[in-house]
């Protein structure tokens, strides 16, 4: 959740009073990015691998 309120300047107070079906979409959606950070980095670092002699 830290990173909801960081990255998209929501505040606390706003994430708790919205509907639990947004709460959901919205952590989901998190999840989603971060996995796809996560992938990035990873390719990322196996190129930066194959770089080194």
């Amino acid at each position: 959740m830290h990173l909801i309120f960081q990255r998209h300047h929501i505040s606390p107070d706003e994430m708790y009073n919205k509907d639990e079906n947004v709460k959901r979409f919205m952590y989901a959606s998190m999840m989603l990015q971060l996995e796809e950070e996560e992938k990035m980095r990873k390719q990322e670092e196996r190129a930066a691998r194959r770089m080194r002699p």
